[in-house]
């Protein structure tokens, strides 16, 4: 898929777009939306933008914040004290509703919710082979899901639109809807979505949802709810390893994870894809997390911006003995400081900003992780420890290593346990401040990790409250729309 997606992305980028009623020209570079959705081909590259709109979501230099900012920079895994560009603002818990990265998530989210709106709505008219279509709306449904999943973790309840929006009066009338109903929404997508995907493709549709795709982002959103019930019946569906019938199983080799010869592989569920080399489609990640100290030092193109900088306290999370913690973080040692830096997304890069790395949504080990954590919430650590402890052998090479008797001697030193397992294992993917915020631990976490590093906006000592559990409204949102009320 990505060759394919760099050879349309040029046609469909504005595809979606809103025009000016006062002024009728026409790019000719350009497709205008009622001609895209006159037939197949045109509903197929209408899809494959689609699928361009999670770009700017998980990070793009163009236009795009990262998924990371929300994720990681929140937690106890990473920094990104920066000057301007109100990225430290996301560290130090002090984000105003006018920082600009809040507009550009919330647009970009939306963007990628327009175009699925668009499509489901309007393939059903084009005449074409049913199965096809049925399986495009599948990948919008798949695809809107996602991005209400990201939106309802920010921000909690945000306006549910689920059809194609026409004029600027029809989009003032949507207010925030519940969380609850969010989510209900997010759940139908996907079961709709795993009823029509495929379990795999071949050739240039490699990268596309599939249906073992729906049903882990659906085990996580479960999860998330605290339906540990319905999280572990879905995501039973994606066991054993290996003999499941997706093909899912653990990579190896650790470091095999994250190659960029084999990206794709047998672990990735589900992921974003990039392709650099000057075609407007690369990932920004090699240059965006190497530790601004480095210079160019590091990154042969492009310099180093330390946005998602490696924090001590992850490093030092890891027993000394894990592979994971030399294979996951890097450090750089400069004249006169140092700083730790992820490993997960070194490139070689031609230009600036314009890598292969893809962004990992969702992999296999997650889903263990996810299984395991359900499973000791329904029945206590016994069913559990399997998974974590296959988790942890091959991140040890294949040598077991398993839990402590004192790590799974009860069902709260099991959830401890696979907290930790999951900081270590899934690092610098986007998963902490989330995961946190789903288990209730934000707070204690976070406010233990203030204090101990002694890390302060101005003279005082960060600490979070329950306010700090959601992000703001952008601001300019409220000021167009009425309807939106701000978080607390």
């Amino acid at each position: 898929m990505k060759k394919y997606f760099v050879l349309i992305m040029m046609l469909v980028l504005w595809a979606t777009s809103c025009k000016k009623s006062f002024i009728q020209l026409e790019n000719p570079t350009q497709i205008s939306t009622n001609d895209l959705y006159k037939d197949a081909t045109g509903l197929s590259l209408a899809v494959t933008g689609a699928y361009g709109a999670l770009q700017n979501i998980y990070g793009k230099s163009s236009g795009g914040v990262g998924i990371y900012l929300f994720g990681d920079v929140p937690s106890d895994n990473s920094s990104a004290v920066v000057t301007g560009a109100g990225l430290g603002d996301f560290e130090y818990f002090t984000i105003a509703p006018e920082n600009p990265n809040l507009e550009t998530m919330w647009a970009n989210l939306y963007t990628c919710i327009a175009r699925c709106n668009i499509t489901i709505s309007r393939a059903p008219a084009i005449a074409m082979d049913t199965t096809l279509r049925n399986r495009y709306i599948g990948e919008m449904k798949f695809l809107r899901a996602l991005s209400y999943f990201n939106a309802v973790r920010i921000w909690g309840g945000v306006p549910l639109v689920t059809k194609e929006i026409t004029t600027i009066a029809q989009s003032l009338t949507y207010n925030r809807a519940t969380t609850a109903n969010v989510y209900a929404q997010i759940e139908q997508d996907l079961k709709d979505a795993e009823t029509v995907l495929p379990i795999s493709y071949t050739g240039t549709d490699l990268g596309r949802a599939t249906s073992g795709a729906a049903k882990a982002i659906l085990g996580k959103v479960y999860l998330t709810e605290g339906k540990f019930d319905l999280c572990k019946a879905e995501l039973t569906g994606l066991l054993p390893r290996g003999t499941n019938p997706y093909g899912y199983d653990l990579v190896t080799n650790y470091s095999d994870v994250y190659s960029l010869t084999d990206e794709l592989n047998k672990e990735i569920i589900f992921a974003v894809r990039y392709t650099g080399g000057g075609f407007g489609t690369g990932s920004p990640f090699y240059n965006w997390f190497l530790p601004e100290i480095s210079g160019s030092a590091i990154a042969k193109v492009g310099g180093s911006s330390g946005f998602n900088t490696v924090r001590q306290d992850l490093f030092d999370a890891f027993p000394t003995t894990d592979p994971r913690r030399d294979l996951s973080i890097a450090k750089y040692t400069g004249t006169t400081a140092s700083a730790l830096y992820t490993r997960k997304y070194i490139d070689a890069p031609t230009a600036a900003f314009d890598a292969s790395n893809d962004w990992i949504v969702i992999r296999y080990a997650d889903v263990m992780l996810m299984y395991a954590e359900a499973e000791n919430e329904l029945n206590g650590p016994a069913n559990a420890i399997s998974y974590v402890n296959d988790v942890r052998k091959r991140a040890y090479a294949g040598v077991a290593n398993n839990l402590t008797a004192a790590q799974t001697s009860s069902q709260a030193n099991m959830r401890l346990a696979i907290e930790t397992e999951r900081r270590l294992e899934l690092n610098m993917e986007g998963h902490r401040w989330f995961d946190l915020v789903r288990t209730n631990r934000a707070i204690t976490v976070m406010n233990a990790h203030f204090t101990k590093y002694q890390i302060k906006s101005g003279t005082t000592v960060v600490q979070i409250t329950n306010h700090d559990l959601l992000f703001p409204i952008p601001l300019r949102e409220i000021q167009l729309n009425p309807n939106l009320t701000q978080n607390p």
